[in-house]
């Protein structure tokens, strides 16, 4: 490319590499005759990547190592540039710098490259997942698509890499600018040298900051014996787990409303949700002579918490405050604030008319 310095190809591979690396002992690749695609179980060696920049067989990338990844990318599938160009906006506001490819067909590729060593792909893609839901863009693919591998994703799944050597002349698989037409960058090397890279502090203040959950990931027969304290990290809070673990005494559809949003931002569905609280149900012991919270009563509760995005945590409800946990990061938060004022964050105003009495009135029916 004109304006170019000179690099060699080694310097190239080398620094290719640093940027579109997973996996090493499997790659993707495709027939650019067909374009069927397929998995290639071998080492990617730096022929593997030479023969990719040089536009003889393009080179496919697991990004997703054990749990951690060093890259995300967003597929938009769609000739128009404003999906990518919002989510740079988006991610920008954040502190977040993003980066857009054309793609080998149609669409576009927003890239996120994160700092050595790599960073938990849970908590990249969950922070990829809100930005995209801002934008209103939540369907959109986003690669790695899993939080880890496991028994039934031992690969994941590759996206192509940038740079086929032979769709770059057709200004496709390039790094383009963010502004005007969309130009590719003159140099894509001098580029991926300027490349910010972002920490994995910055994910979790933004984790923080929005309260957002990471999913639990599977637990293994090993890791079941394991202390409650490291137990569901990324999961339900410790107050959660001891609220189902132990049942309640007072407040039940309160509680029952908060475990409800708390299990929706795990990923657990509503009729599982449903299911885990009539049995948690049966551990209540009311105080005095109040009842156990019917069936009906869980159906409702559950069904407010997964019809609206509720993100306070009600740290500062009497059904919750019984459980809090010097382990949990936001009761560290809220402790370790100056005066121990509570943070405003740390509930929805939204959520404010919720119910607080074990006795149900017309109006408290009508909304959590």
């Amino acid at each position: 490319m004109s304006g170019e310095r000179t690099r060699s190809t080694n310097d190239k591979i080398a620094l290719f590499r640093q940027f579109f690396s997973g996996l090493t002992h499997v790659y993707g690749t495709y027939e650019p005759a067909t374009g069927r695609s397929h998995q290639v179980k071998a080492p990617v060696t730096d022929l593997v990547i030479y023969r990719h920049l040089k536009g003889e067989q393009p080179y496919g990338v697991y990004l997703l190592v054990k749990d951690r990844t060093a890259a995300v990318a967003v597929d938009f599938d769609d000739p128009d540039p404003a999906g990518p160009l919002q989510f740079l906006g988006a991610a920008k506001h954040y502190g977040i710098p993003a980066y857009i490819e054309r793609s080998k067909a149609k669409g576009y590729h927003a890239w996120i490259f994160f700092e050595q060593p790599e960073v938990p792909a849970a908590k990249a893609r969950l922070v990829v997942r809100h930005i995209l839901k801002e934008i209103g863009r939540p369907d959109s693919e986003i690669f790695p698509k899993q939080d880890s591998l496991n028994a039934n994703a031992s690969f994941g799944n590759f996206i192509n890499a940038p740079l086929f050597g032979a769709l770059v002349p057709q200004g496709r698989t390039v790094f383009v600018k963010s502004e005007g037409a969309l130009e590719p960058y003159t140099s894509q090397w001098d580029f991926l040298e300027s490349v910010q890279r972002v920490s994995e502090k910055t994910l979790d203040e933004i984790i923080e900051a929005n309260q957002l959950a990471i999913p639990a990931r599977p637990t293994t027969h090993t890791e079941a014996s394991q202390s409650e304290s490291s137990a569901g990290l990324f999961g339900l809070p410790p107050c959660a787990r001891r609220m189902l673990n132990e049942g309640v005494t007072h407040e039940q559809r309160v509680a029952c409303f908060r475990l409800a949003v708390h299990l929706k931002r795990i990923g657990i569905p509503y009729d599982m949700a449903v299911a885990s609280l009539r049995v948690w149900a049966r551990k209540n012991k009311p105080n005095g002579d109040k009842r156990i919270i019917t069936d009906q009563e869980i159906l409702a509760q559950t069904s407010y918490a997964f019809a609206k995005d509720y993100r306070g945590s009600g740290c500062d409800q009497p059904a919750i405050a019984p459980f809090c946990s010097p382990t949990c990061a936001l009761y560290v938060k809220r402790n370790g604030a100056k005066n121990n004022a509570p943070s405003e964050s740390l509930s929805a105003p939204s959520e404010s008319h919720r119910a607080s009495s074990e006795t149900p009135t017309p109006k408290e029916e009508q909304q959590p």
